[in-house]
């Protein structure tokens, strides 16, 4: 149930008009909405053992991109900041392998939750993605790993931080970035 995954007593998602008004505000204002401690403590450690159960079936890759997620640009300057080449490398484990039955799966799946979504960006209906493979993932940072800066390719995302790194491990983002 949703009820023993969302921490509504921090986040009433579902009930407070005050509570959606200032995410939309934190949205507006800041580019993004951090809402800590969003999941239960249960729940938490219940996706964070997932996580774990599941890294030995993560596909790990590398590879260079631009800002924009494709290959440098040959009509553009080579240091065009849309042009420059960033770095990303990690693990994944992909919608498929994730059960049905897991928090991560359920939370994705709430019509609580995503009638929050819409309310908050103001969208009439948020769909399913249907790609069964990245719908929602699991990604893991090794050593020296990284996701390089850029702008995802979705009108939203959502990045749900399930453990803190060791070290580094900064979450950076730009303010106003995309539209302006």
């Amino acid at each position: 149930s949703i009820n023993n995954i969302i921490n509504f007593n921090l986040h009433p998602t579902n009930i407070s008009t005050d509570y959606l008004n200032a995410c939309r505000n934190k949205l507006k204002n800041n580019s993004v909405l951090q809402l800590d401690n969003f999941l239960l403590p249960e729940s938490l450690k219940k996706i964070q053992n997932e996580a774990s159960i599941l890294h030995s079936k993560a596909y790990y890759c590398s590879q260079n991109h631009t800002v924009l997620l494709n290959k440098q640009n040959s009509n553009l300057d080579i240091n065009d900041p849309c042009n420059i080449e960033v770095k990303s490398d990690k693990g994944c484990v992909p919608h498929d392998l994730i059960p049905s039955s897991s928090d991560l799966n359920i939370l994705y799946k709430s019509i609580v939750f995503t009638e929050f979504l819409e309310k908050v960006l103001k969208v009439k209906k948020i769909y399913p993605y249907k790609d069964p493979l990245s719908s929602i993932n699991y990604n893991y940072y090794e050593k020296k790993q990284q996701l390089g800066w850029h702008f995802d390719n979705a009108s939203f995302a959502i990045t749900l931080m399930i453990q803190s790194p060791d070290s580094g491990g900064v979450f950076q983002y730009i303010n106003k970035g995309r539209d302006f």
